[in-house]
């Protein structure tokens, strides 16, 4: 993984911390390296594929000429009869 970690707090119910601690016991891992090794396993089919995800497809959609419109939007839009 290689990525910075970020030291957090977090509140556990006794059964939760009593299994995580047997876990540990049983594993020889500490108690953070178990929770690291759950959320990465309950989170890994969650990462976006951008190859396959439709939403991708509007990238490059728009076009224009570069001239900036997002201070001028309103007079860009009245302008060319495009807001009603």
């Amino acid at each position: 993984m290689g990525d910075t970690k970020r030291r957090t707090q977090i509140s556990l119910e006794t059964w939760q911390y009593e299994a995580l601690m047997e876990i540990s016991r049983k594993t020889g891992k500490s108690l953070a390296g178990i929770m690291r090794d759950l959320i990465a396993e309950k989170f890994a089919g969650d990462k976006i594929d951008k190859q396959n995800d439709s939403i991708m497809d509007i990238i490059g959609m728009g076009s224009g000429d570069g001239a900036p419109v997002a201070r001028n939007h309103d007079g860009i839009l009245y302008e060319q009869g495009l807001s009603k």
